[in-house]
């Protein structure tokens, strides 16, 4: 069965983030072409989107050590109907 979840998306650099709400979490996910990592579990929207920058700041500059400027702030936007799906058994 599947199930459309809220939530929010943003681009840092080559990645894109996700923060979806999933009943009383929100899940985090950071992916680009060949890569998706996936974060920790959060309680808040407002912590989801802030473990998603970090997530993102240390796969780039850390990880991978790639010289792209630090970006502070992201502009996150609202899923679009469909554009994110659960699937459950």
């Amino acid at each position: 069965m599947f199930r459309t979840l809220s939530g929010f998306k943003a681009q840092y650099h080559y990645l894109t983030l996700l923060v979806a709400a999933d009943f009383d979490e929100w899940r985090v996910i950071a992916a680009a072409p060949g890569v998706t990592v996936h974060g920790q579990r959060q309680f808040t929207e407002a912590k989801a989107k802030e473990h998603a920058l970090a997530l993102a700041k240390s796969y780039i500059h850390e990880q991978k050590r790639e010289e792209l400027p630090v970006l502070e702030t992201l502009e996150w936007q609202p899923f679009q109907p469909g554009e994110f799906l659960n699937w459950r058994p």
